[in-house]
C-alpha cells in the first residue's frame, strides 16, 4: 500500500525519493532519517540505523545504542510486541522505530509497531487500544492483527475481486480500485464527518459525507460520533426495528428480515448480496416460480467420459440408458491448450447430427458448441492466460502447453490431478465449464455468459434467462426488456396491436358517437308522441340501443385517446401500472355496459314485437299492471347490464375476479403476481407457517401476509399492491371472453357469452316470425307494402349484424375453451372490430328514413349545383355563339347599304 509521504529530509537539506532508499544500505546512511519533523532509527556517530535493524539482537553501532532498553519489559502490552525474527524475547517499541515506512517492513510480527505514530501524516485510523488512545499508520490496516480494541482497523472488504480496502475508503472521492466499485456511491446522506479512517490521498481534517450503513450501526466511524448520533438523524420504524435515515429524506419501505434484526431498502433488494439469510432464495422463488432449473453437469461414466444430456434417455443426467444416434470423440477446443503431462484427454459423447443448443447449459452447451454439434452456436471458449484464476489462486498452478505457452491448470483431488477445464473471466477470475452459458453470471462481470446463444440478458443488470422466458407473457427482468422485444407481441407495446385496429378505433369511435347521439335526440322526441304503450316501448328499447351503443362509442374515442398519450413507447414497460388502473376498469365496465345493454334492449324489443306485450293499450287506459310491465321491460336491460358489467369489479367478489397484484418498481415482485408467486415467497419467508396457503386463501390474506414482510410505518404507504383486475388482461380493458378452464373466472365468462349467444339466437327468431307475420297479414289483406317490405330489409340487416359479431365470437371462444385453438392474439381483433361495429351500423337501421334523407340531400346539392352550373355553362356558350352571327348580320347589312348607294 503506497504512502502519502515519498521524500525524506537529510541534514544538508537535499529531498531523496524514500522508494530509492530500497535499493540501498540505509545501515550506511550518513544522516538522520527526519520526516516532517519526525526523526527515525537512531543515530551513533556519523552513522543512521534503519528502524528495522534496531532491537534485532545485533548491535549495529558501536556502543549498542541501537539495542539499549529493547528488552527491558515487564509487562505484554501496547508497548511491546514479538518481533518479525522469531525470537522468544518480547521486545519494547522504542518511539523512533514506529510507522517507518520502508518497503512495508513491520518490526512486529503482529504490527504493533504501526501505533502510535508521531508524524500525523502517516495515521489512517484513529481508536482506542488496551484503554489507551492511538492511532494506526497507513501500513497498519487490513492487516489481520487487532490492533484497536474494536478491530476497527480490519474492518475491510472486497468491493471487487483483488481490491481488499477498509470501509472507511469507500465513497471518499478517490478511486483504489480497478472498476471504480469503490467509488459506487448510492446512499451517502448530505451530513459530512472527518472519518476515524483517513486514506493517504484525502488531506487531513477532510470532512466527507457520512454512508447510510454507518448510521447508528454501533460502530464509530466518525471522529466527532456524528454517525451514531442519534438527534442528528430521521427515525423510521419498520416492524420492530427502528431505523435511521438522513434528516433530509423520507421514509422508504423496505423488507424485514424474518430473524427481526435486520431489514433491506428495496434499493438493495435481489441484489445478489446475502443481507438477509433468505434474501437470494426469496427473490429466486418468487421471480423464477415455474421455471426448471437447468441442468448444467453431463453424466460421468466410471471410465470418466462424460454424456451430453442430449444423449441419454429423457434428458438426465441420473438415467443410465444411452441413445443409438451419438457417438464418442475426443474433446478438442479447437485453441491448442493441450497441456503437457496434466490430465487425459476428455471423452465426450455428443450428437452425431447437429442440434438445437438452446436448452442446453454448462458443460452440455460448452462440449457441443466448441465440438460443431450447434446449429447457430459457436464455442465460447478462449485461450486461458498465465496470469488469470486470481480467485482460485490456492490451487492454480502455471503449465506448458504443447505449444510452449504458459497457461494455467487447477489442482484437483488434494493436488493429486489437475484440472484445465477452466475458462478465464475478463476480470482475471476462473470458473469450470460447468458455469459456463449456465444463466448465472459466476465471473462477475458477465463475460461467462457474453459469447452464449442460449440466454437473454436483461437490459439494466446481469440477470440471464433463458429463450423460453423472453416474449412469454410472464415478466421476468426488473426493466421488463424481455417483454418488450422487437419479436414480442405488438400488444406488448401499444394498446393496439397494430395500425389497423387503431384506425379503425379512430374512425368508429367519433361515427359512433355523432350518430347515436342524433338516434338519441330523435328517438326521445318521438316517445311523447306514442299512442300505445307497445309502441312506446318498443321507441324506449331503441332509445336503450342508441345509449348502449354511444357507450361503445365513448369507449372507442377513450381508449384511442389513452393509445396517443401512451404511445412515447414507455407503454410496454409500465403497462401492468395500465392494466391495474382506474381507467382501465372504467373503460371495461363502459364497453360492457355497452355492448349488454344494446344485446338486452334488442332481445327485449324482440319480445314485445313478437308478443305485442301492452296489447296497444291507449294512454288513457293505463292501469297500474301494465305500467308496472313497462318499468320492469324498461329497467331490466339497464339493470342486468349494469350487473354484468360492474360484479368483476366490486371488492365483495375480488377473491373470484383478481388476477393478481401489481407492486409497481418493487425488485422482489416483479410484474403482476398470482397467487401461486406469492405462495412460493411465503414458503420461503415464514417457513413452517406458510403450509396453510392454497388457492382458496382470499386476496386479504395475502395482503396481510406481504404487509408483514414489509415495514408498515405511519409515514409510509402499506405495501399492499395494486389490483389486477377482470378487465385488465389486455391493454383494450374489455370483458374476458377468451378464457380457458384453469383461468378463475372462465365460468363466469362462459356463461355470459353463452347468454349473450342465446340473446341472439332469440332476436333472431323473433324477428323471423316478425317478418312472417308482415307477410302473413300483407297476404290476407292483398296489399304487401313497401313499409312492409322495407322492414324485412331492416330485419334481415339486423340478423346479419349480428351474427357476424355474436356468433364468430362465441365459436372461438369456446374452441379457446376446449383448447383446439389459441385465439389469444384475436382478442383485440373481436374487441376493438367485430364488436363495436354493430354501434355504427344500428343508428342507420333504425333511422334509416332520416339518414336516407340525409344521404339523398347531400347527393343531390352537388347534383344541383352541377345541373345549374351545366345550364349556365349552356347559356353562356349560346350566347358566345350568337356574337359571331350578330356580326354576320351587321355586315351583311353594311354591305347591302354600300351596294344600293351605288
Amino acid at each position: 500500500m503506497a504512502s502519502s509521504t515519498k521524500w525524506f529530509q537529510d541534514p544538508s537539506g537535499s529531498e531523496k525519493d524514500l522508494r530509492a532508499c530500497c535499493s540501498c544500505s540505509v545501515t550506511r546512511i550518513s544522516a538522520r532519517i527526519t520526516v516532517r519533523g519526525v526523526q527515525y532509527g537512531v543515530t551513533c556517530g556519523d552513522k543512521w540505523v534503519d528502524p528495522n535493524y534496531m532491537c534485532d539482537g545485533r548491535s549495529e553501532c558501536p556502543n549498542g545504542e541501537d539495542e539499549v532498553g529493547c528488552f527491558n519489559w515487564t509487562t505484554a502490552d501496547h508497548t511491546t510486541c514479538m518481533n518479525r525474527w522469531g525470537f522468544i524475547q518480547r521486545i519494547k517499541i522504542q518511539q523512533s522505530m514506529r510507522c517507518f515506512p520502508l518497503q512495508h517492513k513491520q518490526i512486529c510480527e503482529n504490527s504493533q509497531d504501526q501505533t502510535n505514530c508521531s508524524d500525523p501524516e502517516r495515521v489512517a485510523v484513529h481508536c482506542m487500544s488496551e484503554g489507551y488512545p492511538t492511532n494506526i499508520s497507513i501500513w497498519g490496516y487490513c492487516s489481520d492483527f487487532k490492533l484497536c480494541d474494536d478491530n476497527y482497523n480490519n474492518e475491510c472488504f472486497e468491493p471487487e475481486l483483488g481490491c481488499k480496502i477498509h470501509k472507511g475508503q469507500k465513497c471518499d472521492g478517490h478511486v483504489d480500485c480497478k472498476f471504480k466499485t469503490d467509488e459506487s456511491c448510492e446512499s451517502l446522506t448530505s451530513i459530512r464527518c472527518v472519518r476515524r479512517f483517513r486514506s493517504p490521498h484525502v488531506e487531513r481534517n477532510t470532512p466527507l459525507r457520512i454512508p447510510l450503513q454507518w448510521v447508528m450501526d454501533d460502530q464509530i466511524d466518525c471522529l466527532d460520533e456524528t454517525d451514531e448520533d442519534p438527534d442528528q438523524w430521521k427515525t423510521c420504524v419498520s416492524g420492530n426495528i427502528t431505523h435511521y435515515i438522513d434528516p433530509k429524506s423520507d421514509c422508504q419501505q423496505v423488507l424485514l428480515c424474518p430473524s427481526g434484526d435486520k431489514f433491506i431498502d428495496l434499493a438493495k433488494l435481489c441484489d445478489g448480496v446475502k443481507t438477509c439469510s433468505i434474501e437470494n432464495e426469496l427473490c429466486a422463488a418468487v421471480n423464477n416460480f415455474g421455471i426448471e432449473e437447468v441442468a448444467r453437469i453431463t453424466r460421468i461414466t466410471k471410465n470418466s467420459q462424460r454424456i451430453l444430456l442430449p444423449c441419454v434417455s429423457g434428458g438426465s443426467k441420473h438415467s443410465s440408458r444411452q441413445l443409438t444416434n451419438c457417438t464418442t470423440i475426443e474433446h478438442k477446443t479447437g485453441l491448442a491448450q493441450t497441456v503437457l503431462d496434466v490430465q487425459k484427454p476428455v471423452m465426450i459423447i455428443l450428437p452425431k447430427e447437429k442440434i438445437n443448443c438452446s436448452h442446453l447449459y454448462g458443460e452440455n452447451y460448452v462440449y457441443a458448441a466448441c465440438n460443431k454439434r450447434c446449429l447457430d452456436a459457436e464455442c465460447p471458449l478462449i485461450d486461458v492466460p498465465r496470469d488469470t484464476c486470481e480467485n482460485k489462486a490456492e490451487s492454480r498452478v502455471r503449465a506448458l502447453t504443447k505449444n510452449n505457452t504458459l497457461t494455467t491448470v487447477l489442482k484437483i483431488k488434494n493436488g493429486t490431478a489437475y484440472d484445465k477445464q477452466i475458462f478465464p473471466c475478463v476480470n482475471k477470475n476462473c470458473v469450470q465449464y460447468a458455469q459456463v452459458c449456465d444463466l448465472k453470471d459466476d465471473c462477475g462481470d458477465g463475460s461467462d455468459e457474453k459469447k452464449c446463444e442460449n440466454n437473454f440478458k436483461c437490459d439494466t443488470s446481469y440477470t440471464y434467462l433463458n429463450l423460453s422466458q423472453v416474449c412469454n407473457g410472464v415478466v421476468s427482468c426488473r426493466d421488463y426488456s424481455d417483454e418488450c422485444q422487437p419479436q414480442c407481441p405488438p400488444s406488448n407495446k401499444n394498446i393496439f396491436a397494430n395500425n389497423y385496429l387503431r384506425t379503425a378505433s379512430y374512425i368508429m369511435g367519433p361515427m359512433s358517437t355523432v350518430l347515436n347521439i342524433v338516434s338519441l335526440v330523435r328517438s326521445g322526441s318521438k316517445l311523447t308522441y306514442q299512442e300505445t304503450y307497445e309502441m312506446f316501448l318498443n321507441q324506449l328499447t331503441i332509445l336503450m340501443i342508441n345509449l348502449g351503443d354511444l357507450f361503445i362509442g365513448v369507449y372507442l374515442i377513450t381508449v384511442s385517446y389513452f393509445d396517443y398519450i401512451k404511445s412515447d413507447g414507455s407503454y410496454c414497460q409500465n403497462r401492468h401500472f395500465w392494466f391495474s388502473s382506474t381507467e382501465c376498469s372504467f373503460l371495461g365496465v363502459l364497453s360492457t355496459t355497452g355492448s349488454q345493454l344494446s344485446l338486452f334492449a334488442m332481445t327485449v324489443l324482440g319480445v314485445t314485437r313478437v308478443t305485442n306485450l301492452g296489447n296497444l293499450v291507449l294512454r288513457d287506459c293505463q292501469t297500474f299492471k301494465s305500467t308496472l310491465k313497462l318499468g320492469i321491460l324498461a329497467a331490466g336491460p339497464i339493470l342486468a347490464s349494469l350487473m354484468v358489467a360492474i360484479t368483476p369489479v366490486l371488492t365483495i367478489f375480488e377473491d373470484y375476479f383478481v388476477n393478481g397484484l401489481y407492486y409497481g418498481d418493487s425488485p422482489l415482485f416483479v410484474g403482476p403476481v398470482d397467487k401461486p408467486r406469492h405462495f412460493a415467497a411465503f414458503r420461503v419467508y415464514f417457513g413452517e407457517n406458510s403450509s396453510s396457503w392454497s388457492n382458496e386463501s382470499s386476496w386479504g390474506e395475502i395482503r396481510s401476509a406481504v404487509a408483514k414482510m414489509f415495514s408498515s410505518d405511519s409515514k409510509i404507504k402499506e405495501m399492499k399492491g395494486d389490483t389486477v383486475h377482470f378487465y385488465g388482461n389486455d391493454g383494450v380493458c374489455i370483458f374476458k371472453y377468451l378464457v380457458r378452464r384453469d383461468d378463475p373466472q372462465w365460468i363466469f365468462s362462459s356463461s355470459v357469452l353463452l347468454m349473450n349467444c342465446l340473446c341472439f339466437l332469440f332476436i333472431s327468431v323473433s324477428y323471423i316470425l316478425i317478418g312472417y307475420k308482415i307477410n302473413l297479414s300483407g297476404r290476407n289483406s292483398g296489399r304487401a307494402g313497401g313499409n312492409d317490405r322495407v322492414l324485412q330489409i331492416k330485419i334481415l340487416a339486423i340478423i346479419v349484424t349480428d351474427f357476424f359479431c355474436w356468433i364468430p365470437l362465441g365459436v372461438v371462444a369456446f374452441l379457446h375453451l376446449a383448447e383446439e385453438i389459441d385465439a389469444t392474439s384475436w382478442y383485440p381483433f373481436f374487441s376493438i372490430l367485430i364488436l363495436p361495429i354493430n354501434s355504427v351500423i344500428n343508428p342507420f337501421l333504425y333511422e334509416s328514413n332520416f339518414y336516407w334523407r340525409i344521404l339523398s340531400a347531400t347527393v343531390r346539392f352537388p347534383v344541383r349545383v352541377a345541373r345549374r352550373l351545366w345550364s349556365f355553362i349552356q347559356v353562356k356558350k349560346r350566347d358566345f355563339l350568337r356574337i359571331p352571327a350578330a356580326m354576320e348580320t351587321v355586315a351583311s347589312g353594311a354591305s347591302g347599304t354600300a351596294t344600293t348607294a351605288v
